[in-house]
């Protein structure tokens, strides 16, 4: 179905829903309520979508929230709404309790209402079931089911299926096969197998090796959670004679395929057949009343069952008349309205399908049955053309999600993801939905799938940014028509990137980072068109709807590196989402788990070697502190060390600064970084300065001084070279004498050739060449700090130095060192805040070390050899790695999304 072509007045309505929403409210009394004491959690994930509404009044298929904005409902409360909001005719049944006054609790007693409910069920129910136990949910229902089929055989064993949902009690949850959701509950119990869902062959399998034990076969006719998968033709058929033959009980839950969802009144009429024992819920309540029940015949009850099995509230006067009235209603007029929900389902799966040809890279599939339907969004991540949050997303099914927030606060329409399937949108709107408000959601659906399509991000994710912090220029994201792409937007305008996949035999790495500073927040989505800050923000609200399927790094990109000598290596880089101070802020346990997470993730993915950037490394102790990782990780440190040494040294040789009787100042000199770099540098400088943390100044200071003595102890072993600088030569002369490298390094202190400070601002007005290696996010290299015509190499991430050195002295040769151009300037696709062609020599390195998959080297611990150093920076010469130093015209920017 086509859409249709927007009136001025839905255009209109449409303008002014957006301009109401734009500002993305300010949390009101009852949000904040809902976060401080309902659930924290959920608070936080309807926050990071963009769903966090809350209705104040429902009417059939609109919600309303407090300021009276409508919303069209195709999310129907999983199910539950089979009427919609508010039916006039449940709120009858409820006025009916009222005016009788008839009790609602009077166990133990005949329950009048209870057996009316349960004759009404058994007279439409298929087959033989004509018994009916009374619950008040569907996982209760399903509990029941598990207990009927065990008491009733005799035997333990209930077997289920992948990707199924029955329930979060224990016995049901035991039963879903999901073993993410149950672990930490620990479900599944005892007496539980799971198979694959849809597989005959394995049922018959399951069958055959424990015919004697099977007391159960649960199964879902249409797997919802799991993504809105109907069970093939022919399963049903083949449980049941499975079941029968074997002698278990064949369980069909039908929570939420009951009572007409699938234009049936049970979906396993659908299949012709007849379970054993059927759950219902949701729609039974007519969307009022939290209310299940299980049908089942006869030979399912047992006594045990029947005397020992009993519920409170279940088959309460309350909730059962809402139940027969509810019944009713679907039953009335010879089913009339289940066969609507039959017509009105092929209409709306025929448009969802016709939405789908339009969009055919991005909907990867169109399924389910009646009113109950998922759209599936694909997860390759190279359909999307540029690095940016569309990519990151597509690869952790992401983008539903999303979608549905977008929907939400630009169309008015409400959707929501599947449970277990988060790339898969429900369409699951009540019974009695028009044909236009079909039509309404087929349009609203088409023109957000545009946006994606086209790359639009800064549309897309607008309504997540308060409207302080949105673009000023003209009209905001969430202002523009959205029915009209400019030509720089247009889907088909944007090449579309090459799809890499590994090459048989080839290297496979893997590179972890984060964003560093603003500026690699600004280049992670060019689309965005926001300053970094902003981009933040918006990460930071984001980051609140991360949940335990959800990977704990993004993917940034793919590529393939080609070297000087003809080899290749396969490349994947993922980013944290969270900055250098979050992750400082971060206990150490959980940012050390994330990254340990994101590693497993790249090893499972196919790394054969993983590289950490920035602080990455630092959290994890230089990657010490990481478990049972199958593969080689390396920090990049070593690579970093020589070319910042080399930067170093080439920006003093443009200043025409002799190495041999410079002062050199090393911020962080004591940690992995400074201190290699500080025994490279020992070799030809005058005088060495290193500089720890103040923050805890004595240990410090005892770093320190271990740092001195393994200078001292290092050109002590060193070969005496012609470039050797007055620092070197006089540890020489020094160590003729027989004197300790501790006691050389005390007299050299004294003289002033050796320094050890936690004092930055003291002693960098003496270098000559200033070399940053911290890991702090402050920015130590203040303009008046540095000596004029000073050589200054900056390695740490974020930066040390600020954005103000440059312009205030233009007398000063400031690098950021540690970047390197890659073999040949080939660009890797990916934006790392730097030229193309250019990367950081950590994420370099891993790139190097794959060649040495054979003889794996790397960079791990707080000391690194000043040999591996040596022998990374041949090994990268040899494969066409070269220093980059950036010129006065290039705009490079210090920091990356991976630096």
């Amino acid at each position: 179905m086509a859409s249709t072509p927007l009136t001025s007045t839905a255009e209109d309505k449409r303008a002014a829903l957006r301009a109401r929403l734009s500002s993305v409210a300010v949390r009101d009394e009852t949000a904040e309520r809902y976060r401080r004491h309902a659930n924290p959690y959920i608070a936080r994930m309807l926050d990071g979508l963009g769903i966090d509404v809350h209705y104040v009044r429902g009417e059939g298929t609109r919600l309303y929230d407090g300021a009276g904005h409508e919303y069209l409902d195709f999310a129907g409360a999983y199910g539950a709404l089979p009427f919609g909001h508010n039916p006039p005719e449940m709120w009858k049944a409820i006025s009916a309790v009222r005016d009788s006054g008839e009790p609602s609790i009077t166990l133990p007693s005949v329950l009048g209402a209870s057996a009316l409910l349960a004759e009404r069920l058994a007279a439409v129910a298929p087959g033989h079931l004509d018994q009916v136990w009374q619950c008040n949910s569907g996982a209760e229902a399903v509990e029941a089911a598990l207990k009927l089929a065990r008491a009733a055989t005799g035997r333990r064993l209930v077997v289920s299926t992948h990707n199924s949902f029955h329930g979060k009690t224990l016995g049901a949850l035991s039963a879903t096969g999901r073993p993410r959701y149950q672990a930490p509950f620990g479900a599944p119990s005892a007496g539980f197998h799971h198979i694959p869902f849809g597989d005959p062959e394995a049922l018959r399998q399951i069958f055959g090796e424990h015919s004697e034990d099977i007391a159960a076969f649960i199964v879902e006719p249409v797997q919802g959670e799991g993504g809105i998968v109907p069970a093939p033709p022919g399963y049903l058929a083949t449980a049941r004679e499975l079941c029968t033959r074997y002698g278990a009980k064949l369980i069909v839950d039908e929570v939420q395929t009951g009572l007409g969802r699938t234009g049936r009144l049970f979906a396993c009429e659908h299949h012709d057949v007849v379970p054993d024992i059927m759950p219902l819920a949701k729609a039974l309540g007519g969307g009022m009343v939290p209310i299940g029940a299980v049908v089942f015949g006869q030979d399912s009850l047992s006594e045990d069952f029947g005397l020992r099995h009993t519920s409170t509230f279940g088959g309460n006067a309350f909730c059962s008349r809402v139940g027969v009235g509810a019944v009713e209603l679907l039953t009335a007029d010879d089913r009339a309205l289940v066969r609507q929900v039959a017509r009105r389902g092929d209409h709306l799966l025929a448009g969802l399908r016709e939405v789908a040809s339009r969009h055919p890279a991005l909907v990867a599939d169109v399924r389910g049955q009646g009113l109950l339907l998922g759209v599936q969004l694909s997860d390759d991540p190279d359909l999307h053309a540029r690095q940016g949050l569309f990519r990151s997303l597509a690869d952790q099914e992401g983008l539903a999600g999303f979608l549905c927030g977008y929907l939400l606060r630009n169309e008015g329409i409400r959707l929501a993801p599947a449970y277990f399937a988060n790339s898969v949108l429900r369409v699951e709107p009540p019974l009695n939905v028009s044909e236009a408000d079909c039509d309404t959601l087929l349009g609203a659906l088409d023109r957000g799938l545009d946006v994606i399509e086209r790359g639009d991000s800064a549309r897309f994710f607008a309504h997540l940014l308060p409207a302080s912090e949105r673009p000023s220029s003209e009209r905001s994201a969430s202002e523009r028509p959205l029915a009209a792409a400019s030509p720089t937007e247009d889907a088909s305008a944007a090449p579309r990137p090459t799809r890499l996949r590994p090459r048989e035999g080839e290297p496979r790495w893997a590179f972890i980072a984060h964003p560093t500073d603003l500026a690699s927040y600004e280049s992670y989505d060019g689309r965005l068109g926001l300053p970094g800050e902003q981009v933040r923000v918006l990460f930071d609200r984001m980051n609140q709807c991360r949940n335990v399927d959800t990977a704990a790094a993004m993917l940034v990109g793919r590529c393939r590196v080609e070297t000087d000598t003809g080899e290749s290596s396969y490349g994947e880089i993922f980013a944290l989402p969270y900055g250098a101070q979050r992750l400082l802020d971060m206990p150490g346990a959980r940012s050390t788990a994330l990254v340990q997470e994101a590693v497993d993730d790249a090893v499972a993915r196919g790394a054969q070697l993983v590289g950490l950037g920035a602080y990455t490394s630092v959290i994890t102790a230089n990657a010490t502190a990481l478990r049972d990782v199958p593969v080689p990780v390396t920090t990049g440190n070593a690579y970093t060390v020589a070319a910042a040494v080399d930067g170093l040294e080439e920006a003093a040789r443009q200043q025409d600064i002799g190495l041999g009787e410079a002062c050199c100042v090393v911020l962080g000199g004591a940690g992995a970084i400074g201190l290699a770099s500080s025994l490279l540098l020992s070799e030809k400088v005058g005088r060495l300065v290193l500089v720890g943390n103040p923050a805890n100044r004595a240990r410090s200071e005892r770093r320190l001084a271990a740092a001195l003595e393994s200078v001292v102890g290092h050109l002590m072993e060193a070969d005496d070279a012609p470039h050797a600088g007055a620092l070197a030569r006089s540890v020489r002369t020094r160590s003729s004498s027989d004197a300790s490298a501790r006691a050389i390094a005390a007299d050299l202190v004294e003289q002033g050739l050796l320094t050890a400070s936690v004092d930055a601002e003291a002693v960098l007005p003496a270098g000559d060449l200033v070399l940053a290696a911290t890991s702090t996010p402050d920015q130590l290299i203040q303009p008046e700090l540095v000596r004029r015509g000073a050589a200054v190499c900056d390695v740490s991430q974020p930066p040390n130095v600020g954005p103000r050195l440059k312009t205030a002295r233009p007398d000063l040769r400031v690098v950021a060192g540690g970047l390197v151009q890659l073999p040949g300037g080939r660009d890797l696709g990916v934006d790392f805040g730097v030229p193309s062609g250019v990367t950081y020599a950590c994420t370099a390195e891993t790139m190097v070390l794959a060649h040495r998959l054979h003889d794996p080297v790397v960079s791990h611990g707080d000391k690194l050899s000043v040999d591996l150093v040596r022998m990374l920076r041949g090994e990268a010469r040899k494969l066409g790695y070269r220093l980059y130093l950036p010129t006065d015209t290039d705009h490079q920017r210090q920091g990356g999304p991976h630096a």
